[in-house]
């Protein structure tokens, strides 16, 4: 399909799709739960469709009107003797449902297409069997049976969110008091707090001190009987930053403003660059605002570059600081730290500088330094972040912008935005 886009004004009001992420759990918690829900859910993506599917398999009945509302009536009664849950390509499907099969004592089989069954389950997998499961892999199927014993769990929090997620929805099902410690480093924090919402919005009960979370057994999830998925704010983040491109600006609705989704810090963003920004409890509207930016200095290090002029062209002052003319890499990162320091800027964007920074400069500017990648980091590190998620395959791609750290685009991600993968294009063209 070619679609023609032709240049216009950047305003109007758009309606933001569901998020997936909220969808999944609030599905979940709605068939686990003790009455039927209408939950409204704008848009349903293969991920949640696989979602339903596998839920319907497990005994729920849950039934589209077709203008945007699923009925969830909760499972109940016995599990099936076996049921066969194809999750598509969704990770988030097999790994949140992984555990609750488990809570239900189901026997069943996951069936995985694309590149899900080279995706790892360790260590969920091993913890799950040492609490009462069995899980057997046969190529792209996963043949699980078992049923999950209350008692204490320990995770990683640096692996997957999705893992910590999953156990969070089961645990309360079991019969007995369990206890949750997430280890280590702790990743992806934003989407834990979603489960923690979705669950305490279902009236479910636990308790977190630190990083160990008690659950008593024996609860049963109750949504209120009309629910919303909350609209995503990864996706709003294009038009939201569209809008403060322009004078009449961009509202985008079916946001939440209190939510846990990450993305959301966008709007903070946006409001440092000075846009104008109005959050109401449903929709944002954001226009163009004073910029709250000095730039005071371009540093380029090749000569020739055409950044040079457009520099000089925007009346910017630009340096042309040639790294081959200096002795080594941290005499010449010192350079160029204080060649900024003397103009005064306190903050420095990197935009296309193909060079690791070193220590030097780096405590010259603490947590001041800022990079844009266009990857959706921590995948795809590196020069070829784009081209190497094109040659990955992947259906979703996007661009972050994070702290710059002595390791490459390693450092904290201050916002992310995603994007459906395009992989007929070559890679400069999706950047």
């Amino acid at each position: 399909m070619n679609q023609t886009i032709c240049p216009g004004a950047r305003t109007g009001s758009v309606r933001i799709p569901a998020s997936k992420s909220q969808a999944h759990r609030l599905l979940i918690c709605a068939a686990l739960g003790a009455q039927p829900v209408a939950l409204r859910c704008d848009g349903i993506s293969a991920d949640i469709a696989a979602t339903v599917h596998c839920l319907r398999a497990l005994g729920a009945d849950i039934t589209d009107n077709g203008a945007g509302t699923l009925h969830i009536v909760p499972i109940a009664g016995e599990m099936p003797e076996h049921a066969d849950l194809f999750c598509g390509e969704s990770g988030s499907t097999l790994r949140f449902l992984l555990s609750v099969a488990g809570a239900l004592g189901a026997d069943v089989t996951f069936h995985m297409q694309g590149r899900l069954p080279q995706r790892p389950l360790s260590p969920l997998d091993a913890v799950l069997a040492a609490h009462g499961m069995t899980l057997r892999r046969d190529g792209a199927l996963l043949h699980v049976s078992g049923q999950l014993r209350p008692g204490d769990y320990a995770l990683p929090g640096d692996v997957s969110s999705q893992y910590i997620s999953g156990l969070l929805m089961a645990l309360p099902r079991l019969a007995g008091e369990s206890t949750l410690t997430v280890t280590g480093g702790l990743e992806s924090a934003g989407y834990i707090a979603m489960t923690e919402d979705a669950l305490r919005l279902s009236g479910i009960r636990l308790q977190k001190d630190a990083r160990t979370y008690t659950v008593p057994g024996g609860q049963t999830a109750q949504l209120p009987a009309q629910c919303r998925v909350e609209g995503d704010w990864s996706n709003a983040a294009f038009f939201l930053c569209m809008g403060a491109l322009s004078p009449a600006g961009v509202t985008v609705t079916g946001l939440a403003a209190a939510s846990s989704q990450g993305d959301r810090a966008v709007l903070e963003v946006l409001r440092r660059f000075g846009a104008d920004v109005h959050a109401q409890p449903d929709a944002v509207a954001v226009r163009r605002g004073a910029l709250d930016a000095d730039i005071r200095l371009v540093i380029c290090n090749r000569p020739g570059a055409k950044v040079i002029e457009r520099a000089k062209a925007a009346g910017i002052i630009c340096a042309v600081m040639d790294h081959k003319l200096w002795p080594s890499r941290e005499a010449y990162d010192l350079a160029v730290a204080d060649a900024i320091l003397k103009s005064g800027a306190d903050t420095v964007a990197l935009a296309g500088y193909m060079r690791m920074l070193t220590a030097g400069f780096l405590n010259a500017f603490p947590h001041r330094v800022v990079n844009v990648h266009p990857a959706l980091l921590p995948s795809f590190p590196g020069i070829h972040g784009a081209a190497d998620a094109q040659a990955w395959g992947v259906k979703i791609t996007g661009c972050t912008v994070h702290l710059v750290d002595e390791i490459m685009d390693h450092g904290e991600v201050i916002i992310q935005a995603a994007a459906v993968s395009y992989t007929h294009l070559r890679a400069h063209e999706t950047k």
